[in-house]
């Protein structure tokens, strides 16, 4: 008669916690997220900028592009920040994957960044 041994469950923390599955799911929704939220900010920047009488053959004030950015830029960056946040937090927790969404998230928002600010800049120089 043979013994059997039983064989040992995994340990919660083998290949990452449950909160760092967690969050690295969560990280990957963000940037699912991200062409949605693009869509988003152009439509409420170029709304913004309509609700101000401006329309896109007229020469818009520099105020008044700030006052229609500001928001549509702040839909814009929103996943992309949290997709380097929890990716990060994901890799804190012990899984090493949380790496990708996180440069996903930080390569989109400095692409974001300078591709509405550099115009701007070099504007008003």
């Amino acid at each position: 008669m043979t013994s059997r041994s039983q064989v040992p469950a995994a340990a919660p923390d083998a290949g990452g916690s449950l909160n760092g599955r967690r969050l690295l799911r969560r990280a990957w929704i963000a940037v699912a997220a991200i062409p949605v939220a693009f869509v988003a900010g152009m439509v409420i920047g170029e709304g913004l900028l309509s609700l101000q009488g401006y329309t896109g053959e007229d020469t818009v004030p520099l105020g008044v592009v700030a006052l229609a950015a500001g928001p549509a830029l702040v839909v814009i960056l929103a996943p992309e920040l949290a997709a380097a946040v929890l990716g990060f937090r994901a890799r804190g927790r012990g899984e090493a994957r949380g790496i990708i969404p996180a440069v996903i998230g930080i390569v989109a928002a400095a692409f974001t960044i300078l591709a509405n600010t550099l115009p701007l800049l070099l504007r008003a120089g």
